[in-house]
């Protein structure tokens, strides 16, 4: 029984698939993929949200799991930038970077091309068979969790990017790597997750997923990284919005400016408006798709990632959209977890010819019109 103490949730998932970035080799496997329940509470103190029915031994993150963004142009313009950036800001000409849920190492790639001097990464899903050491010897990757068994980072700067959401006791990992650091100089940790208010205002669940046990603000994640012993001295919302980085250091002389990130009033407020909002959309979303369906609609979805897959799950599980595409070429043959439909390239739409396509993410609106009308398609278009 829920004491009185204890938040009230503001979004309930219940039997949803817990690996939105696992595809799976056959139909009946993706019908099957495991599932848990998810339901979403603010925490008074921090204002971060949690799944408080999180079961972390439902996941596993190993070969299989597909969650890079980069074969889109303007996802790859978006790293770059701030991988130059975090080099110029930091004078990182020549220093030791690591990065902790490196991913396929794009991005630690790019710190060292920009001038960053070497660099280690940590990841147990980077693809095995992939080279292991990258940048002519300069990057290394380690197919682990982290930390190390030694606890000892050794570096100028300390990146984690889409990783914190993932971890069920955020501020004991931020404590973890904050005694692991170098005592003899200062490190810059930056900290880069999926942007939740914006979640919140937009009023729907696609991007809440199991995966993700925790969800941050500006605000939130400050308020954690000053808890764990950092001064918080720069935050910003990033790629449209969708992200938000936050970036601290061990300097104990630095000036903490986490005080000037008070947003706990706004996120209790949004979280008390979203359930009615939330359970609205999803209701005209199911209403349009059945309409669709009686009148003979193809409907095809664009965005086969996090926050696609959540849709098909919450809103079509009778299956009314039957094509699903996407431009990361890892994941075409694979079916989605939880609906089954196959993942194809874009070229599929040729054969499917919709009349309808969704598009998941807005951010790629345009490189999504200009694939179509490079096929010669012109179908109605729609936004989730």
């Amino acid at each position: 029984m829920q004491s009185s103490s204890q938040p009230n949730p503001f979004l309930s998932l219940p039997h949803i698939p817990v690996h939105v970035c696992v595809l799976w080799p056959t139909e009946e496997a993706a019908r099957n993929a495991p599932r848990g329940d998810f339901e979403l509470v603010v925490d008074p103190e921090t204002g971060m949200a949690i799944n408080q029915l999180f079961d972390e031994s439902l996941l596993g993150y190993g070969d299989g799991y597909e969650n890079s963004l980069g074969f889109s142009e303007f996802f790859q313009g978006y790293l770059q930038g701030f991988a130059k950036d975090l080099v110029e800001r930091y004078s990182l000409k020549g220093k030791r970077v690591v990065e902790i849920g490196c991913g396929d190492a794009n991005f630690l790639s790019l710190m060292i091309q920009h001038g960053a001097g070497s660099g280690v990464g940590f990841d147990p899903s980077y693809h095995e068979g992939q080279p292991t050491s990258l940048e002519e010897g300069r990057v290394e990757i380690r197919r682990e969790y982290f930390p190390p068994p030694d606890l000892s980072i050794n570096a100028d700067i300390l990146v984690c990017r889409q990783v914190l959401e993932h971890v069920s006791d955020p501020l004991q990992f931020l404590k973890m790597i904050r005694s692991g650091l170098p005592k003899d100089h200062a490190t810059t940790v930056v900290m880069e997750v999926p942007n939740f208010p914006p979640a919140l205002a937009r009023q729907t669940a696609w991007d809440m997923i199991y995966e993700h046990c925790t969800y941050f603000s500006a605000g939130s994640l400050a308020r954690l990284l000053s808890k764990a012993g950092f001064n918080v001295i720069y935050a910003e919302e990033t790629y449209a919005k969708q992200f938000v980085t936050v970036e601290a250091t061990t300097n104990p002389n630095a000036i903490d400016r986490t005080p000037e990130f008070d947003d706990l009033v706004e996120l209790e407020k949004g979280a008390a408006e979203f359930e009615a909002a939330w359970t609205r959309c999803k209701v005209d979303w199911k209403n349009r798709l059945e309409q669709a369906n009686i009148q003979g609609k193809k409907v095809a979805i664009w965005g086969t990632g996090a926050r696609g897959i959540n849709f098909l799950n919450l809103v079509d599980p009778e299956r009314t959209i039957q094509c699903a595409v996407d431009i990361n070429p890892r994941k075409y043959g694979l079916h989605v977890a939880g609906t089954g439909q196959v993942v194809s390239p874009p070229e599929a739409l040729l054969e499917y010819r919709p009349d309808l396509v969704i598009i998941i993410n807005p951010i790629y609106e345009q490189e999504i019109r200009n694939n179509l009308r490079n096929l010669g398609l012109n179908p109605e278009i729609a936004f989730a």
